[in-house]
């Protein structure tokens, strides 16, 4: 058990894994704030949390909370860590760690300036099956990696409530799906600084809301590498399960679940373990000042990324050749 103290800020389902995981991680978790008193209480039963309130900002004042985990809309991200990160707190903030680069630079530098540790939720990098798949192209066995193939995909499925509002998200599957097979590419690699990135990106194919639920990203590493990213909401199928990525190199290629689809039944791919190793990581990290997998810099270049691949997909579509070519 570390000394270390908690609290949660929103009471959603990301919220619940990471309750879930403090336990097994040895963390107590004092204190959940949220909008909706009555689903905030009702968080708090579930996980034996002894405070509950609507007022965050009073609840982060508090002396005894060293750690504040930020799982709102990501609108929120960015206001609530840095009112956390000026009060002298520790924050691990859900992914994406703000709705634009700009405002995670600023993330960034106050984190510096209070000398505290900014972590972003990129959990994956804590998955035993990745971090292994990590180390055997470390070690050479595929040879020089060429290129990767990733998915973020939900099949059949997809969200409702904020994470389909523009305004609130930020956008739709590519942030929310997206950014995960695109941190888990990079953390694969050995995370390479990326050079360029390309999409294209449907909004609204399988839902009628502003937001996108289609598309593909290409990024371009340093070192030659390219990896391409599957995401979307409601596909008719999965080509590989959440952060699945294959690398492909000159000695061979190997994917992170080579057996899957289909699903064991009884098989929970989003676990509790990789979340409990991810807070046992940013505990430690604020209790040593190192600094954990799951960066500040490892946040803001996914972001980047998903900034610039919206960015792409903005530039307008004309015709590469006329009807009338005969």
């Amino acid at each position: 058990m570390t000394s270390l103290r908690m609290i949660l800020l929103g009471y959603g389902w990301a919220a619940s894994m990471h309750a879930r995981a403090a336990k097994v991680a040895g963390i107590e978790v004092v204190g959940v704030a949220g909008h909706n008193i009555a689903r905030a209480q009702t968080f708090a039963e579930t996980h034996g949390i002894a405070h509950v309130t609507e007022d965050w900002r009073t609840l982060v004042a508090e002396p005894n909370v060293d750690l504040v985990l930020v799982a709102t809309p990501n609108a929120l991200h960015h206001p609530q860590a840095m009112h956390a990160l000026t009060r002298g707190k520790h924050v691990l903030v859900e992914k994406p760690m703000a709705l634009t680069g700009e405002t995670a630079k600023a993330m960034i530098e106050a984190a510096k300036e209070a000398e505290r540790i900014l972590a972003v939720g990129h959990m994956w990098r804590y998955r035993e099956e990745v971090m292994a798949l990590r180390q055997r192209i470390g070690q050479g066995e595929f040879g020089r990696i060429v290129r990767t193939h990733g998915f973020g995909i939900h099949a059949k499925w997809g969200p409702s409530g904020w994470f389909t509002e523009p305004t609130l998200a930020g956008g739709g599957a590519l942030i929310d799906m997206g950014i995960h097979a695109i941190d888990t590419a990079r953390f694969l690699l050995g995370d390479p600084v990326p050079l360029r990135v390309q999409a294209t990106i449907g909004k609204g194919m399988f839902g009628d809301y502003p937001v996108d639920d289609d598309g593909l990203v290409i990024v371009d590493w340093e070192g030659g590498i390219r990896s391409l990213v599957e995401f979307g909401w409601h596909q008719p199928r999965l080509g590989g399960l959440e952060a699945e990525t294959e690398v492909l190199g000159t000695l061979g290629a190997a994917k992170i679940w080579p057996d899957m689809p289909p699903v064991p039944v009884g098989y929970e791919h989003c676990s509790v373990p990789m979340y409990a190793a991810q807070l046992a990581d940013v505990a430690n990290c604020c209790e040593t000042k190192q600094v954990p997998a799951c960066s500040a810099e490892v946040g803001f270049t996914a972001l980047r990324i998903v900034e610039l691949a919206y960015r792409a997909n903005d530039q307008p579509l004309t015709p590469l050749v006329s009807r009338t070519v005969s």
